[in-house]
């Protein structure tokens, strides 16, 4: 299983560097054009896409640790560490978020700037473009590989298009109404916005880190693979462990009192093997034997 790891991390690399490139040129356009324009929604924005250029990299580095095979060390291999860098994308997007809320509020109604609502629009327009690409692309990248950091970035990626929207709204009011602290309302919003796609990601990865029971089809898998085997009875006590992108169980079956330890262990081998054919998923399966009846 380890050895396709690499060969997912090589995939997941690329994905990762198109996000890097694509990011990075929108932060530069936005973060050009909302200093331009003095817009404190589309600079924030143009925050926003910075860090997640910096999540990018960060998350570059977890899969590369993710993807090394199980040593001495760490005999459920390294796939916690896709957890971590979830962890660390979702907070990097909350404080974000609070930088922009406290910006916009602390500057809210006073002084007088002119805010360049042309550039707002433009900036807003092409972040938009861009995010819906990547949350597309990260998306459709992260279900095929099964890589919740990819998975996590398109979350992000589709808040980041709602942000720019609001953006696009707080350009266009002020247009109509030449009424400059509509920048602001579109920063608080954008704001908001980028707190809870942080911590969205964050209650995800949490979830992952308190070994929450997250996929009960695979309970249901397993319990259709026990019927076709005859000699093994009652599944119960099944518990699902999620590491990274892959899938540890525990679980007891029940077996004839008559029934003998090699008998069992042989019926315990071809369970195990059918899982993980029906599973590519899931990495290690155990299983504890109790008599039937019990």
């Amino acid at each position: 299983m380890f050895a396709n790891e690499k060969q997912r991390f090589e995939k997941s690399k690329r994905v990762i560097s198109v996000g890097i490139f694509v990011n990075s040129l929108l932060a530069l356009i936005k973060l050009i054009l909302g200093m331009w324009a003095h817009s404190i929604a589309l600079t924030g924005d143009g925050i926003d896409s910075a860090v997640d250029v910096l999540k990018n990299i960060i998350g570059f580095q977890g899969m590369r640790i993710a993807s090394r095979p199980p040593d001495k060390d760490h005999p459920y291999g390294h796939g916690r560490a896709e957890t971590i860098v979830s962890n660390i994308i979702g907070l990097s997007v909350l404080i974000a978020g609070i930088a922009v809320l406290w910006s916009a509020v602390s500057s809210f109604g006073f002084g007088k700037v002119t805010i360049t609502e042309q550039m707002m629009v433009v900036g807003a327009t092409i972040s938009i473009a861009g995010k819906i690409f990547l949350s597309r692309y990260m998306t459709k990248e992260g279900k095929k590989l099964s890589d919740p950091i990819l998975m996590a970035n398109a979350k992000d990626y589709l808040g980041d298009v709602v942000s720019s929207l609001a953006v696009l709204f707080g350009g266009l009011m002020i247009f109509l109404t030449g009424k400059a602290y509509f920048d602001n309302i579109a920063s608080i919003i954008v704001s908001l916005i980028i707190m809870y796609m942080g911590f969205d990601v964050l209650r995800a990865s949490v979830g992952e880190f308190m070994e929450k029971q997250e996929n009960p089809e695979i309970e249901s898998k397993i319990r259709e693979v026990v019927k076709e085997i005859p000699g093994a009875f009652n599944p119960h006590l099944i518990r699902v462990r999620r590491l990274g992108s892959y899938y540890v169980v525990d679980m007891h079956l029940e077996f004839p009192k008559e029934m003998s330890v090699d008998e069992s262990h042989a019926i315990m081998t071809d369970i195990e093997e059918k899982i993980k054919s029906q599973m590519p998923d899931v990495y290690d399966v155990t299983i504890h034997s109790e008599p039937n009846g019990k």
